[in-house]
């Protein structure tokens, strides 16, 4: 109640609004049509439920509504180029309104239905590491339903549910995200002429925005290196890097890589997983899903394993597998030499590079819950969970 007063004493005319969502969801209820709404305070959020969504808004008895952070004009003008106008609503307003779901893959600040509504709240993560969840243990264990991506979200749940007498609804579905990586993706055949990577030896590299990332420790020395070979170089920063650290002007930095340099592409789709395929090896870093993404497809692996971001991790259980399965590198030095031996095909690197896969298979055999078909088993839950 505090919630829906404070907002009602900051703008007093969303109450008009309010009466209007009343109004267009009990008349859908009417009607039979259940309705859901997708919480996003990030752009890349909405690649992460596009695949169940595309689904959903097919059947003929299901409203999907998307509510933004109000003050995120980027994620809006996102929205808007790909969602009806009427189905987008404000932060503000969506918690105080009936949907029969509210789906989040948010863990740090979902904007929850209020408690005297019957909406039914659903987590469906972004990601598949856990580290970081054990200190949202408190906003995790709030939502009704949980979508697994693998078995290590279950001890998490185990653990963050083990006081509460009311018990999750849980579903291993997988992460949705990633079937496109193990599908016919026709996406790819345009970005293949968009970004000059068709018959062209590929690097993408995918550093992340932790202070401990390669990108940090080289600066743009490793760019250009890697831009010194006869290859086409795609770099794709984790979105953060940007707003993390406004004052080394990283955009800025990459945008003057990309116009000394031919063959350096900077990506600047939100959606990492559609470039995936592009590429015939990763450069990445510790602490990122990227690298275990990137593994579905059994290709070349680098990793900046840098043992300072382990330290105060007591469940980085996955990003250890990750470090552990792919080729690391400390020195730019280093990786270097691999970039050399892996373009001449040498012997040593093509050894290494078997026994990468075999690792790769394993860890996602390990981790990951039905690669190529979590969207589909998404969608079904989601309908299971809709009475449909």
């Amino acid at each position: 109640m505090k919630r829906f007063i404070f907002m009602l004493l900051k703008n007093p005319l969303q109450i008009f609004k309010l009466i209007y969502y009343y109004f267009v969801i009990r008349n859908a209820k009417r009607k039979g049509i259940r309705t859901i709404v997708f919480n996003l305070h990030h752009d890349y959020f909405y690649d992460i439920l596009y695949p169940v969504y595309k689904r959903l808004k097919q059947h003929k008895n299901i409203r999907i509504y998307f509510a933004y952070l109000h003050k995120k004009k980027p994620l809006i003008e996102y929205l808007e180029k790909r969602i009806e106008k009427k189905l987008l609503i404000s932060n503000r307003i969506s918690p105080f309104i009936n949907f029969d779901l509210f789906i989040c893959p948010e863990i740090t600040g979902p904007d929850f239905p209020v408690s005297f509504l019957k909406t039914k709240t659903i987590e469906v993560y972004h990601g598949n590491g856990i580290s970081a969840f054990y200190e949202k243990k408190d906003v995790l264990n709030r939502f009704d339903v949980h979508f697994t991506v693998g078995p290590k979200f279950n001890e998490f749940l185990d653990f963050a549910y083990k006081d509460k007498t009311q018990k999750p609804t849980i579903y291993n579905v997988g992460y949705p995200k990633l079937d496109i990586l193990l599908q016919e993706y026709l996406l790819t055949k345009r970005l293949e002429k968009e970004y000059k990577t068709k018959n062209k030896f590929t690097i993408l590299h995918a550093p992340h925005w932790n202070p401990f990332g390669s990108l940090h420790a080289f600066g743009v020395a490793i760019i250009e290196m890697l831009a010194s070979f006869d290859v086409q170089l795609l770099i794709k920063p984790h979105h953060y890097l940007y707003a993390q650290y406004p004052e080394m002007d990283w955009k800025g930095k990459l945008e003057e890589l990309e116009n000394r340099f031919d063959n350096i592409v900077i990506i600047k789709r939100p959606n990492t997983q559609e470039v995936y395929p592009l590429a015939d090896v990763m450069i990445s870093d510790t602490g990122t899903s990227a690298p275990f993404e990137y593994s579905l497809l059994k290709r070349p692996l680098f990793i900046f394993c840098n043992e300072d971001w382990f330290e105060g991790e007591q469940h980085a259980y996955e990003e250890r597998r990750i470090c552990e399965t792919s080729i690391c590198f400390k020195k730019l030095d280093e990786l270097k030499k691999y970039i050399q031996q892996l373009l001449t095909g040498s012997p040593e690197m093509k050894k290494l590079i078997e026994e990468q896969k075999k690792k790769q298979e394993k860890l996602i055999s390990d981790l990951l819950y039905n690669p190529g078909t979590a969207a589909e088993r998404s969608y079904q839950a989601v309908l299971k969970e809709l009475g449909l």
